[in-house]
């Protein structure tokens, strides 16, 4: 009886323990243009374990169903998960939107000449140049001021511009990396000239992959549907329009 007892026992403990020892593997991928992230962070709030992402963005760490995931790397939103079962998960990060904050700042000085002295600061009504009190002959306030004109509203529209056409830059290079042969194929049963084809009508535009709604998932589940039902020549429409 005894004996019986303490074999149902040690069944108990190695269950628990199984049970507590439970790996999960799980994959990280940035959201939209789902590329695997390397070196996220991920933490297990219920037993304070810890893993990072490999270079495939992929991670295993022990957990149960009930623990919270708490998922960190820099340049991406913090995102949690809480484990309702332990299939392997696909986990998608936000890439982080930071933006400065508008700095003031103050002198504290009780004396009005030295506090004067001290203050450079710059007026949005001209532009964001600089500005500072003007000196008379004898080095003294006399109630001016001085703007330092550094561009003119001219230089300020090629400035603007010049940084939207490195914006678009930057995007097409990321729709370039994403929209290859070798990627696509991974998620779409096609090949050589027919995945080429593909390609050519369906790489997206900036307008298109910048969209708050654009899913690379769902944009390549939808483009697939419309090629099933294109004939041979509409295929290679994007053959003449590459050409032009």
């Amino acid at each position: 009886m005894r004996r019986t007892l303490f074999i149902t026992l040690c069944c108990v403990v190695c269950a628990v323990t199984l049970h507590a020892q439970t790996i999960l593997n799980g994959h990280v991928f940035e959201n939209k243009t789902r590329i695997a992230l390397h070196g996220v962070m991920v933490e297990n709030l219920g037993n304070k374990k810890k893993a990072i992402t490999g270079d495939d963005g992929r991670f295993s760490i022990a957990a149960k169903t009930g623990d919270l995931l708490v998922l960190k790397n820099f340049g991406y939103q913090t995102d949690t998960l809480l484990l309702t079962d332990l299939h392997d998960k696909e986990i998608f990060l936000e890439p982080q939107r930071t933006q400065l904050k508008q700095v003031t700042i103050t002198d504290s000085s009780a004396n009005v000449v030295q506090a004067a002295k001290n203050m450079h600061y710059y007026d949005p009504q001209f532009h964001g140049q600089t500005m500072v009190y003007h000196r008379n002959l004898k080095k003294e306030f006399d109630g001016g001021v001085i703007l330092r004109l550094h561009y003119f509203k001219g230089d300020e529209k090629k400035k603007n511009k010049a940084k939207e056409k490195e914006q678009q830059r930057i995007l097409n290079d990321e729709i370039s990396t994403i929209f290859t042969a070798d990627n696509i194929s991974h998620y779409l049963p096609l090949r050589d000239a027919d995945l080429a084809n593909f390609l050519l009508l369906y790489t997206p535009d900036i307008k298109i992959y910048n969209s708050k709604d654009f899913n690379l998932l769902g944009y390549l589940n939808a483009s697939y549907k419309t090629w099933l039902t294109l004939t041979p020549d509409q295929r290679r429409a994007g053959q003449i329009f590459n050409k032009q």
